[in-house]
């Protein structure tokens, strides 16, 4: 007994019988929670369906019948009640929210004393009729008139997909073309703002009028930022426009831009080639509350000039700014132009329940834009004009500051008095470049010792402020989607960083840019699950 007591052999094998047993337990516990998790995920996810298919607008059926017959589908119908199911209803929206759990029985966690296993689910889905603020922001520079991969022009592609866009977002979401026009979107809750631009943006006169401008002239209604501008989005306005008791600013912040015809080889400059266009056709349509206005406007796009992406998203930024909401109540007060039901609009950028988004497409990259220098945008100019109703009508004399005399530019003479005579009048700037073009100012230039007029402001750094500007909206919480119309890889990634995510951008040709902004549409209309 005493030999017995003091032996130690096979007491490993009852250590080893206590892990094995261990073992099988925690073995079996991982079976039992990965079978819990299995059916919870099964679970999950066909609440999600259920609610999301019962909370859609466009379903008639009853949201909570739908739901139950979803579960029933998926084997879950003795899960669930009606009463696990919560319907809430708006003239605007509507909201399902449903919760449960079922019991897995557990196979080894029951030997410690652990019978079932709880695998619960839950969620809402909404979908409402949110407040949205568009810009659809269109490159019309003149390489939008060549031919696309369609065998259509491209402009004729972008106006197709364009009416098509705001069709989508301002009539019938889930509308397929042909549209029959019978719209299900409720007036008013979508207000598109369309942006043309080329190397400038045309805001018209109405528009401008809202800012904080000069006023030496009303030849263009476009406006010139500094680089500076594009670190944030608002554009100042017109004191008087915030408050109408408030003293005009005799020194304005925004130079109105002195539109020049820069490619014309001849004297006498052509509107359509201005670097600001003065056609309406151009012009920026904001706050429209009507597609069909909006088709009429896109139809009446032309392709021209030069390219400015960044100033096409400063004023599509500009104009979902909260900033520019008394422009908007002035639009619509004031002037009529405006639907008085966007008064209140741009809202804030934490509004619940509203949507701002940004479409900003191109057929390219961004090239050179021209701005008339300080001194050289209003007041007197050196050019005085013959008024002479003879062989000598119109000829123009330039002052030569460092001579201290005149240069006959048509003679190619000099003179102590410029030619005309009594018959001359000197011209403002604004006369000058409303009826010369910058060629004949820079070949004029040399023999009258005239210095340099025109900046320039090329594709690096206006990629700068592009990239500043797109970073300034996504800041604010703007959604950015952007489009590269057959453009190159260099420009592509240019509007792949501007946009919200990578899946924002749209990397398309000319058969395929109207099913790109018909994705748009249906993401900016999509529903909504949370938790």
């Amino acid at each position: 007994m005493r030999r017995f007591g003091r032996s130690e052999d096979g007491s490993l094998i009852i250590f080893s019988l206590f892990l094995l047993v261990l073992m099988l337990m925690i073995a079996g516990m991982a079976v039992d929670l990965m079978r819990t998790e299995m059916n919870r995920a099964r679970l999950q996810s066909t609440l999600d369906r259920a609610i999301l298919a019962g909370a859609s607008l466009n379903q008639t059926l009853d949201a909570q019948d739908v739901v139950l017959d979803y579960f029933a589908k998926a084997g879950f119908a003795d899960y669930i009640t009606a009463g696990d199911i919560i319907v809430v209803e708006s003239a605007t929206g509507k909201s399902v929210t449903a919760g449960l759990s079922i019991d897995v029985t557990s196979y080894f966690m029951n030997l410690m004393g652990i019978t079932s296993l709880a695998a619960p689910a839950s969620g809402t889905a909404i979908e409402s009729v949110t407040d949205v603020e568009i810009s659809l922001v269109v490159d019309t520079s003149g390489s939008m008139g060549g031919t696309s991969s369609s065998g259509n022009s491209k402009m004729d592609d972008l106006k197709a997909a364009a009416k098509e866009f705001v069709y989508l977002m301002q009539c019938d979401p889930d509308a397929s073309p042909p549209f029959d026009g019978v719209c299900t979107v409720e007036a008013d809750k979508v207000s598109v703002s369309l942006v043309p631009y080329n190397e400038q943006v045309l805001l018209g006169e109405n528009l401008i009028q809202q800012f904080n401008t000069t006023e030496e002239h009303t030849q263009s209604s476009c406006i010139d930022f500094d680089v500076t501008d594009y670190a944030s989005i608002p554009v100042e306005l017109d004191p008087q426009v915030i408050n109408p008791l408030a003293l005009p600013d005799l020194n304005p912040s925004l130079r109105r831009s002195a539109t020049i015809d820069p490619w014309g080889s001849a004297d006498n400059a052509v509107d359509w080639r201005r670097t600001c266009s003065p056609y309406a056709e151009r012009a920026v349509s904001a706050y429209e509350n009507d597609y069909q206005d909006l088709e009429v406007a896109i139809d009446a796009m032309y392709a021209s000039g030069y390219t400015s992406i960044e100033l096409g998203m400063k004023w599509g930024s500009a104009l979902l700014d909260p900033a520019f909401r008394p422009g908007v109540e002035n639009l619509a007060n004031g002037l009529g132009v405006v639907s008085t039901n966007f008064v209140g609009r741009p809202f804030d950028y934490s509004t619940p329940n509203t949507k701002k988004v940004v479409v900003l497409m191109t057929d390219g990259k961004n090239t050179t834009q021209h701005i008339v220098r300080e001194g050289f945008r209003d007041g007197p100019s050196p050019f005085y004009q013959n008024l002479d109703t003879g062989s000598h009508a119109d000829h123009v004399s330039v002052y030569d500051a460092v001579n201290d005399d005149y240069f006959w530019v048509e003679h190619g003479t000099r003179d102590a008095a410029p030619e005309g005579g009594t018959n001359v009048v000197q011209m403002t700037y604004p006369e000058f470049w409303d009826t010369y073009t910058w060629d004949y100012y820079e070949t004029v230039a040399g023999n009258a010792s005239l210095v340099q007029a025109v900046d320039q402001v090329f594709n690096a750094e206006k990629d700068v402020r592009l990239e500043a500007m797109c970073n300034s909206a996504k800041a604010q919480g703007i959604e950015v989607y952007t489009m590269g119309f057959e453009t190159s890889a260099a420009s592509s990634l240019v509007m792949q960083s501007c946009a919200s995510t990578p899946s924002h951008y749209y990397d398309v040709d000319g058969t395929d840019i109207s099913e790109a902004f018909q994705s748009i549409a249906r993401n900016i209309n999509s529903l909504r699950l949370t938790n």
